[in-house]
């Protein structure tokens, strides 16, 4: 099951976000989606994590579970669908061309994944698609995509780009 939620932050939002993020000083510079393969590194951070307080910042984790009520919004509107307010997890990830990702899943069964699209302008060509299981999804700037957690998914190659591709990884109990 993937259900595409589309714009989830109006574009002033998402600018600000934007600004806002890339701004702070909270970035770990050596998250990765495989333990396995160092190069791959890339900046992230990690808000929550097994229901538990890793980075504290109590304005950012007040936005995001915010920003979650927000996607549950848009998900009923658009799909009829509705998630229960259980977040495992929260991260940042900020990506350019050299960095890449591993096939990975976010967790095992009973729970979904979130992954929204935070740059606020994205160029088709510039790549970073999110590989969900071999189906690509276009990085949307403003864009979520929901679907079970136990799916190995990635993002593309990102060609020479002028941002940071910043997304954004909820997981989601059942």
């Amino acid at each position: 099951m993937i259900k595409i939620i589309k714009n989830v932050l109006t574009l002033e939002n998402s600018f600000n976000l934007y600004q806002d993020l890339i701004n702070r000083n909270m970035w770990m510079l050596t998250k990765a989606s495989s333990k396995d393969k160092p190069a791959g590194n890339f900046p992230g951070v990690t808000f929550i994590e097994e229901n538990k307080v890793v980075y504290d910042d109590a304005y950012l984790i007040g936005y995001f579970n915010c920003l979650f009520d927000t996607i549950n919004q848009k998900l009923e509107e658009q799909h009829n669908f509705n998630l229960n307010k259980n977040i495992k997890r929260i991260s940042l990830n900020a990506q350019n061309n050299n960095h890449y990702t591993e096939f990975h899943m976010d967790a095992l069964a009973n729970s979904k994944s979130i992954v929204g699209f935070l740059t606020p302008q994205w160029a088709e060509n510039w790549g970073g698609e999110l590989n969900i299981e071999g189906q690509i999804f276009k990085y949307s700037p403003r864009d979520f995509i929901l679907f079970d957690s136990n799916q190995l998914h990635k993002s593309q190659a990102i060609k020479q780009i002028p941002y940071w591709r910043i997304s954004i990884n909820y997981i989601i109990e059942k």
